[in-house]
């Protein structure tokens, strides 16, 4: 492959974290460390068959933390992934609910830019070509990817890669529902 495009990202970032607790719990924290790829003693709530993976995680591979550069591109992407998840799991009910936490995160770090124009990596159904290119960023030793939400007009998301590069800081006060009607997740607080 080419010479990767780099970008130094140095500000806060967020994520939303499915809880079912009113605080961060100590298997919350485990699932955040799962997510950025260390070994932890406590199972997390990702089951070791999640399914299709995520736009740079591999199923069965490395995991990556998603941050988003606001809450609203956050929101976005977690409305798709939650409908996807409800979707495919069987039995489903329509109601069915997930808490999320919002979270944020400081981010230090050199990251593969990909972020503009439109790429295979943008693919809003197929993570192929995603995989195969967090491949060649691991090799490259960068902290992870920045790139255009696939589900936000203007929003950036990144994937971390490796621990250092991204600190846990504080959870914002309240939490954000989402509920499945069937066929869509949409939020509901």
């Amino acid at each position: 492959m080419t010479r990767l495009a780099t970008i130094q990202i140095e500000t806060p970032w967020h994520r939303l974290h499915r809880s079912e607790a009113s605080i961060l719990t100590p298997l919350e924290h485990a699932a955040v460390t799962r997510r950025l790829g260390a070994l932890v003693a406590t199972p997390s709530w990702v089951p070791p068959n999640a399914g299709p993976g995520g736009r740079f995680a591999e199923p069965q591979g490395p995991g990556v933390l998603y941050l988003g550069h606001d809450l609203d591109t956050c929101l976005a992407e977690i409305l798709n992934h939650h409908a996807r998840v409800c979707a495919a799991s069987i039995g489903t009910p329509p109601g069915a609910r997930g808490v999320f936490r919002h979270l944020i995160f400081t981010v230090d770090g050199t990251f593969a830019d990909v972020s503009k124009g439109h790429t295979p990596l943008h693919d809003p159904v197929s993570y192929a070509a995603s995989w195969a290119y967090a491949r060649h960023v691991r090799a490259a030793s960068l902290d992870g990817v920045h790139y255009r939400s696939v589900r936000k007009q203007g929003g950036r998301c990144l994937g971390v890669f490796v621990a250092p590069a991204a600190t846990f800081s504080r959870i914002e006060f309240g939490a954000v529902v989402l509920e499945w009607d069937g066929s869509t997740s949409c939020r509901i607080a």
